[in-house]
């Protein structure tokens, strides 16, 4: 038999579970939580009841997209926001109040650091012919390195802490204007 989510009272799993202080609860309840493991069943429902309270009552003022970005949209009456890597969402969206951001931080997802060596070779065959074995080995190592980092996908992560539960939301090529939106929201 499996066990129901105490929060939204779906099936859980053993593959769809996360454990928090008091009992196991199913993995999209738990994005409210994500940083906080010791949290309770009961400040989870009270978080996912504020959460469904603001959702229910947001309007949207503003919205901060590109083609191809992510989106921040904005209630800033309420001073209420949240973000998605979809116009349309599946899941309700955590709604943040701009004063329960912690921190924000701008990462590169599955970046490659490429080296070049340029002149090995010359510079090997050039020592070997004036000084021997070890002028070769001396020549060689040498050479010209040229790093440079190639690919990677920006993504946005936000920290959270609403009412003591931490958790953190994030969205893949966020806007270009996000980082002033997020210092803005910070600010007010």
């Amino acid at each position: 038999m499996k066990k129901l989510c105490p929060i939204c009272g779906d099936k859980i799993s053993m593959l769809s579970k996360v454990q928090i202080s008091d009992n196991i609860i199913c993995i999209p309840c738990s994005r409210i939580c994500s940083l906080s493991p010791l949290a309770t069943t009961e400040a989870v429902k009270k978080a996912w009841e504020e959460n469904h309270r603001r959702f229910q009552s947001f309007e949207e003022t503003m919205k901060i997209t590109e083609i191809g970005s992510g989106y921040i949209f904005i209630d800033m009456p309420k001073q209420y926001a949240y973000i998605s890597n979809r116009k349309k969402y599946k899941l309700e969206p955590i709604i943040f109040a701009f004063s329960e951001i912690e921190k924000y931080r701008l990462e590169m997802v599955g970046e490659k650091v490429i080296t070049k060596t340029k002149g090995g070779i010359g510079r090997a065959v050039v020592g070997g012919a004036l000084f021997g074995g070890v002028g070769a080995i001396v020549g060689a190592s040498t050479a010209k390195q040229e790093t440079k980092t190639t690919g990677g996908t920006p993504r946005l992560i936000i920290t959270l802490n609403l009412n003591g539960l931490k958790t953190s939301v994030n969205i893949v090529n966020p806007p270009l204007k996000a980082s002033e939106a997020l210092d803005n929201m910070m600010n007010l």
